[in-house]
């Protein structure tokens, strides 16, 4: 991890605006019925780099051909995956990024990361685009996928980490510039990209688009079960156990986050209104059919009770179950 980034709960319409002054016109996709998330956007200079921060807890942010005409961001941006995981698509190439790994994003091609609703967090080197060109030609791809195991990407790792260690001087930010240029120019002109076989990991980020769809769209009913999903959805149960691990989750542990994120988002309602629902009502409507159960893991999750429950908690975070 090069950086730390200490990521704040705001208006998910704050974040859109955050994003498009400093990255350039994309769109944010939220989640279903969601108006506030954790994350920002922080611009920084440092050693002649531009950086952005980017943290967020969203499903996808994506930018097409009217975002690309609607600003004049002229950037290839080289993303670090700092935190969490992302499924990134750029013209034929497809990557599941984790914690390490690197993309080189082109701002004139349409692009889209997935992020599951997962909190993810990517330092982004603004690097400009005519620049490049004028290095590169048409060597110059987005879309290529640096893995951190590749010893070059260590090497830009490096470069990146010595321009956070020091304020160097303009002789050495420019050194350290061309040593970025150039360990770029040795990934784009090399006879062939690094790679990896990413078959079976986009496979599942697909399953698993599907399985969070099916699971935002279900989860407030009571009979819900794991082996039900695998059965309308046309997999096995093993399958979705391995796609939700791209996430560090379980299916089981993603159905019970959006069943207490829908108590929550009730708890709240009821609090802004002074409403006299009763808290088993809201228990059963989300999905739980035991009161007594729903009232332990909504403590064991947010250190509160239903009724003490005034929204200023943090949303469930699921511990990492995997060390890759």
């Amino acid at each position: 991890m090069l950086t730390t980034f200490a990521a704040a709960t705001r208006p998910v319409d704050q974040f859109c605006s955050e994003l498009s002054s400093v990255c350039g016109a994309y769109q944010v996709m939220p989640g279903a019925n969601r108006s506030v998330m954790r994350g920002g956007v922080t611009p920084e200079a440092r050693a002649g780099f531009v950086f952005a921060h980017v943290a967020k807890d969203v499903q996808g942010i994506r930018r097409d051909r009217s975002d690309i005409t609607r600003d004049s961001a002229e950037h290839c941006f080289l993303i670090v995956q700092e935190e969490g995981r992302a499924l990134m698509s750029q013209r034929d190439s497809v990557s599941m990024l984790r914690p390490g790994d690197m993309v080189l994003i082109d701002s004139a091609e349409p692009s889209e990361f997935t992020f599951f609703g997962k909190y993810s967090r990517q330092l982004s080197v603004h690097l400009p685009r005519a620049e490049l060109r004028s290095r590169f030609g048409e060597a110059l791809r987005g879309g290529l996928y640096l893995p951190r195991t590749d010893h070059t990407t260590l090497a830009i790792f490096a470069v990146l980490a010595k321009s956070f260690q020091t304020q160097p001087n303009p002789t050495q930010s420019r050194y350290l510039g061309e040593a970025l240029y150039g360990l770029l120019g040795s990934l784009l002109f090399a006879n062939g990209t690094p790679a990896r076989s990413i078959e079976a990991d986009v496979g599942y980020a697909h399953l698993l688009e599907r399985a969070v769809a099916y699971i935002d769209s279900n989860h407030t009913d009571g009979e819900l079960t794991i082996p039900r999903m695998a059965f309308e959805l046309k997999v096995s149960s093993r399958q979705l156990q391995r796609a939700f691990s791209t996430l560090c989750t379980t299916p089981t542990e993603y159905l019970m986050q959006r069943r207490l994120a829908s108590a929550c988002q009730a708890l709240k309602q009821l609090n802004a209104t002074s409403g006299k629902t009763m808290i088993s009502t809201i228990a059963y409507s989300v999905g739980f059919n035991d009161l007594s159960y729903f009232n332990r893991i909504f403590k064991a999750t947010f250190n509160s009770t239903p009724g003490q429950y005034t929204g200023d908690a943090p949303g469930p975070q699921w511990p990492c179950r995997t060390d890759d």
